[in-house]
């Protein structure tokens, strides 16, 4: 009677029969918020109105979008 091996650990990244890697589907999958963001910037000139002087900087509806933009931001 044989004993059944416990199966090994899964990989972080599979291999196929062709030899290419299957990525993990949690490094690519985006991770929505429940609301869409703006982050806006306020250019304080007195000469304008105040909704003249707001800037839209970006958009983002996922964490990774989020993330991405401060990135590029700061």
């Amino acid at each position: 009677e044989t004993t059944p091996t416990p199966n090994p650990p899964p990989a972080e990244e599979e291999k196929t029969e062709s030899n290419q890697e299957v990525a993990n589907p949690e490094h690519y999958i985006k991770h929505p918020l429940q609301n869409r963001w703006a982050l806006w910037f306020f250019k304080n000139d007195k000469s304008k109105t105040w909704q003249a002087n707001l800037r839209l900087i970006s958009k983002f509806d996922t964490v990774e979008d989020f993330w991405a933009m401060m990135q590029t931001v700061f």
